[in-house]
């Protein structure tokens, strides 16, 4: 039985469909992952803008977020552990706000 040549149209319509499950999977991947909110936002900015003066004062970390230093480093480093950062900024931070054992 010789073999058949495949339809020029029909290995175009299985091209498409593998790129589109691949492009639907991709989308449901990344609807999956969490994203920052506002608050994250907010705190990465503030902790990046008092790093290079060791960190903030205690009562604008109160202020700002109702919380002690050591209760902003920790929520700081859970923020980047669950969303990451820059490697730059990961070394400027971990500077002004080291990780409590």
């Amino acid at each position: 039985m010789p073999a058949q040549k495949a339809d020029p149209m029909e290995v175009d319509v299985r091209r498409y469909r593998r790129w589109r499950d691949r492009r639907r999977e991709a989308e449901r991947h990344r609807a999956r992952q969490p994203r920052p909110g506002k608050e994250v936002d907010d705190l990465l900015d503030f902790a990046r803008a008092w790093a290079p003066f060791g960190g903030p004062p205690e009562e604008e970390t109160l202020v700002n977020f109702g919380m002690c230093p050591r209760r902003f480093t920790e929520r700081l480093w859970q923020v980047i552990g669950e969303f990451g950062c820059g490697r730059a900024d990961e070394t400027e931070l971990k500077s002004a706000y080291p990780q409590h054992e």
